[in-house]
């Protein structure tokens, strides 16, 4: 960053020198300081300084809350709270020592930032459920959809694994007598998504409280100290207009999961319950492909996948078989491809899906109107990218149907889906083609309805 831009950023009060370099994206203190339009247009044309940690804690505070002007202890409420959603745990650190007063901090934060397409935290419309519950003496909090439930440790935040026995849920946390005449977080005036009017007192100590809020971007446990807030404004409550405006002129890094697909990325995109692995014995043995045999084996696929109308479902390994007679006929097969090549192994709303024997690749008996009905349509060359794909359908949901503004709503998420499946596998998702003719009506949950399916 320039001497002269570092000039332009500090505050006129500053008694550092003009001549004194001064890293404002690497110095909180600085960073609390900065004339925030000035910086903004600066990380607008710097990708460098905007993919920086601070760079990136900025940008990501500013899209979650927005860029009303706030004292310097509210907005280091927002830098803290966006070093905690972006796993920058040091630099949130920093910013809590450089601003003592903060009107409210964040113990944690299973969030999703902004530009950042992941399976989780992914809380979509009336889909999930959130609930406080006991396990082996400590308190966890419970977010489920139609995955299953996942844990979350309501001290640290850390996913939990939990061995859950028997049918019923596990044990609600009792609410704590010493919450019962907490004030609420929206006693206070603060800048804030909507969100934080909701948020619920669930721990008392000290005259520290902890409160837990649910968004769609995810859940975050907030502490107050009511020392630090002494003689802060009341009476007007939680404003949600800066969150509802921010500033558009920069956005955050797109972030979403490289390298190989795992098996724990499966089941976490997926959920562990609804991801089928099959040993080497129970595969089928006319599957002669390598590549699908260890996709089976190791990586796995999953059991049910959900997209609004569309429904996929994988079959047992003792349904993993060859077309029956009539299942198919000759004249909806490709050149070169019989009946005797595939085995089916799924199925979904628009036909039965089949694995290629030999050479791996996925494609589809076409059961939708119109030229595709009643012919083979591939759906991707192999289970590696077929698995992705419907991975991706989860990742982007929640940006989708829940789109922060700086992410341009729905039609500018779904063009990066479709962009990050081009890069994935270059024309699938072609219009003009019948992959892509079919492909589309499996993923139009996310690009063309809303959360509620219309």
């Amino acid at each position: 960053m320039s001497e002269e831009l570092e000039d332009a950023l500090v505050d006129a009060s500053t008694d550092v020198l003009a001549d004194a370099p001064i890293d404002i994206l690497g110095d909180p203190a600085r960073l609390l300081s900065a004339d925030r339009e000035a910086l903004r247009d600066h990380l607008a044309a710097s990708e460098d300084d905007a993919e920086s940690v601070g760079g990136e804690v900025f940008l990501q505070a500013e899209a979650i809350f927005g860029g009303a002007e706030v004292s310097t202890a509210e907005f280091a409420s927002w830098l803290h709270f966006a070093a905690k959603a972006t796993g920058h745990e040091e630099y949130a650190e920093r910013i809590a020592k450089a601003e003592p007063g903060m009107p409210w901090r964040t113990v944690w934060a299973w969030w999703r930032p902004a530009n950042w397409f992941l399976a989780h935290p992914s809380l979509n419309g009336d889909y999930y459920q959130v609930h406080r519950r006991l396990y082996e003496g400590r308190e966890l909090i419970e977010v489920s959809d139609h995955r299953g439930p996942l844990w979350l440790d309501a001290e640290t935040g850390q996913r939990v694994k939990v061995q859950v026995l028997g049918e019923g849920p596990l044990a609600e946390a009792p609410v704590s007598p010493a919450v019962w005449d907490a004030p609420e977080l929206s006693d206070w005036d603060l800048m804030a998504p909507e969100s934080w009017e909701g948020a619920v007192a669930f721990a008392a100590e000290g005259g520290r409280t902890r409160y837990l809020v649910e968004n769609a971007h995810g859940i975050a446990v907030l502490e107050t100290d009511a020392e630090v807030l002494r003689g802060w404004p009341r009476g007007d409550g939680i404003d949600p207009t800066s969150s509802e405006d921010p500033p558009l002129e920069a956005e955050p890094a797109h972030r979403r999961p490289t390298g190989p697909l795992t098996a724990a990325r499966v089941d976490d995109a997926f959920g562990e319950r609804y991801v089928v692995r099959l040993p080497e014995s129970a595969l089928p043995p006319e599957l002669e492909h390598p590549g699908s045999r260890r996709h089976l084996r190791e990586i796995g696929l999953p059991t049910l996948w959900q997209c609004h109308g569309a429904e996929y479902e994988t079959r047992t390994a003792d349904a993993m078989r060859a077309p029956g007679a009539g299942d198919l006929s000759e004249d909806g097969l490709p050149s070169g491809v019989t009946a005797a090549d595939l085995m089916a192994f799924g199925t979904c709303d628009y036909g039965e899906l089949y694995l290629h024997r030999l050479d791996g690749s996925v494609h589809i008996w076409s059961r939708l109107d119109g030229p595709t009905d009643k012919t083979l349509v591939p759906l991707a060359p192999d289970l590696d990218v077929f698995t992705r794909i419907l991975e991706a359908v989860y990742r982007y949901s929640n940006a989708c149907w829940h789109s922060y503004p700086v992410e341009g709503g729905q039609e500018y998420v779904a063009q990066t889906f479709l962009d990050e499946v081009n890069e994935l596998a270059p024309g699938l998702f072609d219009r003009k083609t019948s992959s892509g003719e079919v492909w589309s009506w499996l993923y139009a949950g996310i690009t063309e309805l809303g959360v509620d399916g219309f």
